[in-house]
């Protein structure tokens, strides 16, 4: 083949080539530009996230978290802000890969107490008058320490049954436990299934059912607690210190 001949096809050769090169940079730059025009981020599962675990716990550990999604990956009623669910709760199990979406969240209010407590803590209610129990002073989510009495003979032993326990619910006596020391509210703890057994043997050994005489609260400081070796009173005793341990 001469050599101009084959200078000519060699130029056509590369001419096709180069267009066509041309035309693959060109789809794929407007292929960007429409996936940047039509990406959206949204918060999708990295871990699986069962049911009850708040949003706030499940962003701090890392199993929720922001990616970005195709508009035509998009699923119905996806969520694309942390600050919009604060404080809300997971109300259907979610597995890696799946975009948390509206019907996926709720109010904690709307969890059964199941959800609240994991492993081996369990939810207790305990009946209390409003002294006994605090009930005028607690909220949920605080915590509090229960003391347990049990009599034997003329001799009463107290027992911190309880460091700790957290609060689940509060329920005042209908008169609001502002004047009525008799009637009786309750409220509901989270505690360890041996912890359950203290308060349920409490219970059994009172006194014409009333858990005032067996089972007393104390509230707990918000930040800052701490404990230290306790003696377990006996009451009554030998005077001064009436069977408590001498300080002194």
């Amino acid at each position: 083949m001469p050599t101009f001949s084959r200078n000519i096809i060699i130029s056509i050769v590369l001419a096709v080539a180069a267009a066509g090169a041309l035309l693959a940079y060109t789809a794929h730059v407007r292929d960007s530009a429409n996936a940047g025009t039509n990406a959206i981020k949204v918060i999708v599962a990295t871990h699986e996230v069962p049911v009850g675990t708040t949003i706030d716990q499940a962003q701090s550990k890392g199993y929720l978290s922001y990616q970005t999604v195709r508009q035509s990956d998009l699923a119905d009623g996806a969520i694309t802000s942390f600050d919009a669910i604060s404080g809300q709760v997971v109300t259907e199990a979610l597995y890696t890969g799946d975009q948390l979406t509206v019907n996926r969240v709720g109010e904690p209010k709307s969890q059964t107490a199941a959800y609240r407590v994991t492993g081996n803590f369990r939810a207790v209610r305990v009946p209390f008058n409003p002294n006994s129990g605090l009930l005028s002073d607690l909220q949920v989510n605080d915590h509090v320490d229960v003391m347990t009495s049990y009599r034997k003979g003329d001799t009463i032993t107290t027992y911190l049954s309880v460091p700790n326990a957290l609060v689940l619910q509060v329920d005042l006596p209908d008169n609001g436990g502002l004047s009525n020391n008799a009637a009786q509210g309750s409220v509901m703890l989270a505690v360890t299934e041996q912890q359950s057994l203290f308060i349920a043997n409490a219970l059994a050994n009172s006194s014409g059912g009333q858990s005032a005489n067996n089972i007393w609260l104390a509230l707990v400081g918000a930040s800052g607690a701490t404990y230290q070796p306790i003696t377990v009173p006996q009451l009554p005793g030998k005077f001064p210190n009436h069977g408590l341990a001498n300080t002194k």
